[in-house]
């Protein structure tokens, strides 16, 4: 099991090498759509194979950090990847049963890091600050993600920023994963700066990425065509 283990992790760098390498691409050439695709495409699967390979890290080792980021980050990220399958959810377009069980264990997930966080708060008030936050965007993902399976439709390019939120949300929780490993080793910081530090300085690019397609309205007339 040791020697699977240490396979796991030499797999999990690597690919958490290349997702961080691609997912920058992939974000570089967004304009460019026959270059940004390869780059995504490299991003998801380096993503897929990061978190198979944390399961196995994480409840060995017993590394509850890399399992929730790794969760968090991968919802993100296959939820970006489905949302470019559900561009007529507007005309009636129903969701397939992977996508409601996505969503359904990312609530239940992120419900129970609420509960650890008030469980943990009296002892590790930081990490309680960073399970509420976390948990607070995942759900908040999901609330919007339900908005547009029950047809609750309000911008034109609904679906590609669900893609743009999806992917720029993972490679903050990609990032953050990092920057958490990392600390003390090549980066000193404080616990709740090198957690919550990625989602301060990359929220708001995802904002105004996402900006720029939320001013053209959805209207009877597209929901006819």
């Amino acid at each position: 099991m040791e020697e699977f283990i240490k396979y796991s992790v030499i797999i999990h760098v690597i690919a958490g090498c290349i997702a961080l390498l691609s997912g920058l691409g992939a974000f570089l050439l967004r304009n460019n759509t026959k270059k940004h695709r390869p780059f995504g495409k490299i991003y998801f699967w380096c993503m897929t194979i990061i978190f198979v390979t944390s399961l196995y890290v994480s409840f060995y080792k017993e590394i509850w950090f890399l399992l929730f980021v790794s969760v968090f980050s991968y919802y993100s990220c296959i939820v970006a990847f489905r949302s470019l399958k559900l561009k007529k959810l507007h005309l009636d377009q129903k969701p397939k049963a992977i996508d409601w069980f996505i969503e359904i264990m990312n609530v239940l997930f992120n419900t129970s890091f609420i509960i650890f966080g008030i469980l943990i708060f009296k002892n590790h008030s930081d990490f309680s600050i960073i399970c509420f936050v976390f948990a607070g965007l995942g759900l908040t993902a999901s609330y919007s993600s339900i908005k547009r399976f029950r047809g609750k439709i309000v911008h034109k390019n609904y679906w590609l920023i669900g893609h743009i939120g999806g992917m720029m949300g993972s490679y903050i929780g990609a990032f953050t994963a990092f920057l958490v490993n990392n600390n003390g080793r090549w980066i000193h910081a404080p616990e709740i700066i090198a957690w919550l530090g990625p989602t301060v300085v990359f929220v708001p690019f995802l904002f105004y990425e996402t900006r720029k397609y939320k001013k053209s309205m959805v209207t009877p007339l597209d929901k006819e065509k």
